[in-house]
């Protein structure tokens, strides 16, 4: 408790508010993927300069705009006492006011403690009758307990106020800003004009834009609000226009794909120690799928533009410099799409809702995306960065229209030559709901990766609509309400007469 109050003591002796010498004008910022640039601008009166910035600025980073003007430009870092922007009086002022209230209960403790220690020390006079030394002891003993009972409501006053102080310390901690015990200085002589501009980049801002995209199942449509939330750690309050910028990812979320299931030559005995077998070869959802907005009708619509190595949007609104998150709303999008109902038993049983959508002109840029169906939620997402051939968004899943695969009876056989495996399954397709849906189902053979396997379908019922040469398969099956269809696979694969078969994805 000691230690906390002297460091609390210390910090509001030292916590003065200083004042910027020049402290130019905030004009723009522009927000990256790992800080944001500010653009300052200042007006002189004579010919030469001298601006000071806070010292969350990388020094190296400031940069002046129109360098012919200028001649002897000076930048360099200084110390000073720790600066306490405007937004941060308040809660300066509170430290102070829970200061001055410990300090009084700190001084009043101090009286009584003294007191009890005088009373502690003090003896009844010796020349007295019996009953004035009872009465003594008596009234001693009484402000004894009086002086007890106050320091101890004194410590529990002390405790609650000091925990308030320590809360109000850890909030503005964690909102002053970073290096406030030092500024950036800036000084030199204009050669023409009365306006400085210049530019300093800090990594102690950050920004990530949000979706919130409502399918409307019956039309395939989804209505797209488009917002970002942005904060940054400088000092500085600036209320004006904000741009945001992005780099195109190397990476992209992951929709529902089907990998090929590929036999090859299990290895003998002798190597299985070296061997982790996988003979499940369950799915991954691993195909790279992307989305190209349509924006066929916008309400509001949002400032946004593409180019070849960033995606811009822009927006305006206030932000203080004291790492407060600020939200800004960029209007909606109305995107135009066809619902795909798709299912993929080895993955899970109920259909994916993926919404496939057409080419046009508006880039979303990356970022958390809250998920709706029909005004209702339906989970969270990560929109990649959308381009060129980007294809479909999945937005949850239906359980009504489900998917049962089960395995046909396998035979195993060899002989002197050679061994088959006869395998086969069948894919049960229900259609719960209470209207028409066209349902695509995917599914795999198997692949041979050695020439020492073959592989003989059988039968394949009704014939896929499509077949790749990685052996997957794709139907498109028409299901009433209610209904059930049934898609049986028969095939067998052979090899050389003692070898076992091994899957692998």
């Amino acid at each position: 408790m000691k230690r906390f109050l002297m460091s609390l003591t210390v910090f509001l002796c030292l916590t003065v508010r200083p004042s910027f010498a020049d402290i130019p004008e905030i004009t723009a910022i522009d927000f990256y993927p790992n800080g944001a640039k500010f653009t300052f601008t200042l007006q002189t009166e004579g010919d030469t300069f001298n601006a000071e910035i806070p010292g969350a600025f990388q020094i190296d980073s400031v940069k002046m705009i129109d360098p012919d003007i200028f001649d002897d430009v000076k930048i360099f870092r200084q110390s000073r006492e720790e600066w306490i922007p405007e937004s941060l009086q308040e809660i300066h002022e509170q430290l102070e006011a829970k200061r001055q209230t410990i300090r009084e209960i700190q001084t009043r403790k101090s009286a009584i403690e003294h007191t009890l220690e005088l009373l502690n020390k003090a003896q009844p006079p010796t020349r007295t009758d019996a009953k004035d030394i009872i009465a003594y002891i008596q009234m001693s003993e009484s402000m004894k307990e009086s002086s007890e009972n106050e320091i101890a409501e004194l410590n529990q006053k002390m405790k609650e106020e000091s925990d308030k102080a320590e809360l109000l310390m850890k909030e503005y901690e964690k909102r002053k800003p970073v290096n406030s015990e030092s500024l950036i200085c800036i000084s030199g002589h204009i050669k023409a004009g009365k306006e400085i501009k210049f530019e300093a980049f800090t990594s102690n801002a950050k920004w990530k834009p949000e979706y919130i995209m409502d399918l409307n199942s019956h039309e395939g449509k989804i209505t797209t609000r488009i917002q970002t939330r942005a904060s940054q750690h400088t000092g500085l309050d600036y209320t004006g226009d904000v741009t945001f910028h992005t780099k195109r990812p190397n990476e992209s979320v992951s929709t529902p794909e089907l990998n090929p299931l590929k036999v090859s030559i299990k290895p003998k005995e002798r190597y299985r120690e070296e061997v982790m077998y996988d003979y499940a070869a369950p799915m991954e959802m691993s195909e790279r799928n992307y989305m190209r907005a349509s924006g066929s009708r916008r309400t509001q619509e949002p400032s946004m533009q593409a180019t070849l190595s960033d995606h811009i949007i822009a927006g305006k609104g206030t932000l203080t410099g004291d790492n407060i998150e600020a939200l800004f709303m960029h209007g909606e999008l109305e995107l135009n799409g066809k619902i795909i109902f798709e299912l993929i038993p080895e993955q899970r049983s109920d259909v994916w809702i993926l919404v496939s959508m057409n080419e046009g002109n508006i880039a979303l840029i990356p970022g958390e995306a809250e998920l709706r169906i029909d005004g209702m939620p339906a989970g969270k997402t990560s929109i990649p960065e959308y381009g060129l051939g980007q294809k479909k968004i999945a937005f949850g899943y239906a359980p009504q229209i489900t998917s049962k695969k089960e395995a046909m009876i396998s035979t195993t056989g060899s002989s002197w030559f050679s061994g088959t495996n006869s395998s086969g399954y069948t894919l049960k397709i229900t259609n719960g709901t209470k209207e028409h849906r066209r349902v695509t189902v995917r599914d795999r053979l198997p692949i041979p990766t050695n020439e020492k396997i073959k592989l003989e379908v059988k039968s394949i019922e009704p014939e896929p609509k499509e077949r790749d040469r990685e052996n997957k398969l794709m139907w498109e099956i028409e299901l009433e309400a209610g209904e059930t269809k049934t898609i049986l696979v028969d095939y067998t694969l052979s090899y050389p007469s003692g070898e076992e078969l091994q899957f692998s994805r």
